[in-house]
């Protein structure tokens, strides 16, 4: 796949460049360090044209992981204030359809999009799960349904145990370690609790893993507002695609 080919490409690259820094931090020879400084210096050029490249193909995309087991009109709320401010602005939905969540993303998106006289299959794609799906086919499932998007909204994540408690929900984890491995942007909203909450606080705890996210993580784990929640998420986005594009200038 093409988004395979993309995202070795771009891990490929760097490890080139670690291995670069470490040659640098070695290096006994002055022609050496040089020489290492020249492979870093073309690596780094090479990754962040490959991100521009990614960024200009698959930026529109944005994956809505989330789930929840009861009806939640805040919930309701919040998918309706992020699907339309980005609908307005451009971007595509895209949704495995999971319980509660899915079905107010889709549903909203396509009440906005047909307000609009959108073409609904251009800016809405839903993939619900099949019943009867083994681990291995669910894995295949989110890797197809999350390629060819760049950034990954999280929101609630929540599921009923065998004991009847709430928990975050094992599957939107999944989705969120699958987003990471193809190098999309986690956007967590953490204050939407749950799986999203605990994404929020790894985040917070590596944040140096998640550069996008240092000014913005402490909103998104208290911003209740349904409103402000949709604005600073395209806050976030129209950020990290202007330093991708300014980065590579």
């Amino acid at each position: 796949m093409e988004l395979d080919n993309a995202v070795e490409q771009g891990n490929r690259l760097k490890r080139l460049i670690e291995h670069e820094d470490l040659t640098i931090l070695s290096a006994n020879d002055r022609q050496g360090l040089k020489k290492a400084m020249g492979r870093k210096r073309k690596y780094v050029q090479e990754l962040k044209k490959l991100e521009v490249e990614e960024m200009e193909k698959e930026g529109k995309n944005v994956f809505i992981s989330g789930s929840l087991d009861n009806e939640d009109e805040k919930a309701y709320k919040i998918a309706k204030a992020i699907c339309g401010k980005l609908i307005d602005n451009g971007f595509n939905i895209v949704t495995g359809f999971g319980k509660g969540i899915g079905y107010y993303v889709a549903g909203v998106s396509i009440q906005k999009l047909e307000s609009i006289n959108e073409n609904i299959e251009d800016r809405l794609i839903m993939r619900p799960f099949a019943d009867d799906m083994s681990p291995e086919e669910i894995k295949q499932y989110r890797n197809k349904l999350i390629a060819n998007t760049k950034f990954t909204i999280v929101m609630y994540g929540q599921v009923i145990d065998n004991n009847g408690n709430k928990v975050a929900a094992n599957g939107v984890l999944e989705e969120v370690g699958v987003s990471e491995e193809q190098n999309n942007y986690i956007i967590p909203i953490g204050s939407t609790g749950y799986a999203a909450e605990k994404v929020a606080i790894d985040v917070k705890n590596s944040i140096t893993s998640y550069p996008y996210l240092e000014n913005y993580i402490d909103n998104l784990c208290v911003e209740s507002d349904p409103n402000a929640i949709a604005k600073l998420v395209l806050h976030i986005i129209t950020d990290i695609k202007n330093n991708v594009v300014s980065q590579q200038n």
